[in-house]
């Protein structure tokens, strides 16, 4: 065990305790890459940051004690701490944040290894675990538009504005003109959109165990006369027998990194399993089908007339709540 990532950031931390005890605390677990930035993130004016991989012997001896004399408010980045951990939190009722990339994650002139551009926090779960309540699903459940100060005009300034000047969760990628890579249009386009393998929010959203290849195979069961252009994340590429597979369908597949809303030019159908691709999709007023169950489901159902409800959020008021969800802490 590292001393400095995991000892000295407690006793640093009863130190602070003990000379300013009026003061809370923040806990930070992990997000060691951003430990420069992360004062800017927390509510507290003071915090210490541990690594996220620790054992039960640490935790028993070491952050249990700390957490039940100092009570700070704890903050992790998703899911990325240990189950028994998280469990212990929520099972004593403490104060917790859960980050997580913004839904503008970058800029134009920004890359990869920089800084979210923007975070958001929850008080209840990360906003892609529909295994339970979160701010977000909250939000969009109870927000009143007649009686909680919601701007119409302005709901749908922010959509036309999100469209026409290309916004995306990844907006550091170059233009890609796409027409050369699909081809002349004379069928149905569908594209598929594939994530990370194992990722925390097909787990918790509804997908675990539903593949890239279970995804594509929907589609073209559903739209057999379809172009099928598959998305997959990189990681997919390293497969030789998924790559091989989905030659064997028949599908175009997109190796190269191109922005999303490129990717979305002269596409009729989106199929992805729990991916906020989907949601920039309908947001564009693209037919989306997804396999999973993300907080966007609903509006996917809607818009397919799939479901009929009485009353119904329509696509900028979806919008205003994703960014009213990213300002509320």
């Amino acid at each position: 065990m590292k001393f400095n990532n995991y000892l000295k950031p407690l006793l640093s931390g009863y130190y602070k305790h003990y000379r300013y005890p009026n003061q809370r605390l923040a806990l930070v677990v992990g997000m060691l890459p951003w430990k420069d930035i992360v004062n800017e993130w927390v509510f507290e004016s003071a915090h210490v940051q541990i690594q996220r991989h620790f054992d039960k012997q640490y935790f028993n001896l070491w952050l249990k004690p700390f957490i039940q004399k100092v009570n700070p408010v704890i903050y992790i980045w998703g899911y990325k701490a240990p189950q028994y951990f998280i469990e212990y939190v929520r099972e004593q009722g403490l104060d917790i944040f859960f980050l997580e990339d913004g839904f503008i994650r970058s800029g134009p002139d920004d890359d990869s290894s920089m800084p979210p551009l923007s975070i958001v926090m929850d008080s209840q779960a990360p906003y892609f675990d529909t295994t339970r309540p979160n701010d977000l699903t909250d939000l969009i459940a109870n927000f009143d538009f007649e009686q909680d100060n919601y701007d119409e005009v302005l709901a749908q300034e922010m959509l036309d504005y999100y469209v026409s000047h290309r916004v995306s969760k990844y907006n550091h990628q170059p233009y890609v003109d796409v027409a050369p890579i699909y081809g002349t249009k004379n069928k149905e386009r569908i594209l598929v959109l594939g994530q990370v393998p194992l990722d925390d929010s097909l787990k918790y959203g509804g997908g675990e165990g539903i593949t890239l290849l279970d995804v594509v195979k929907k589609a073209i069961k559903e739209s057999a006369d379809a172009q099928i252009i598959v998305k997959p994340h990189p990681m997919t590429l390293d497969n030789p027998d998924i790559v091989s597979t989905l030659i064997e369908l028949d599908c175009l597949i997109l190796t190269q990194s191109i922005h999303l809303v490129d990717a979305l030019e002269t596409i009729d159908h989106v199929y992805t399993i729990t991916s906020l691709g989907g949601l920039e999709a309908l947001l564009r007023g693209k037919k989306v089908t997804v396999l999973g169950r993300p907080f966007y489901r609903s509006l996917a159902l809607i818009n397919q007339n799939q479901i009929h409800v009485k009353k119904s959020l329509i696509t900028p008021q979806w919008l205003y709540l994703v960014f009213i969800y990213q300002l509320l802490y």
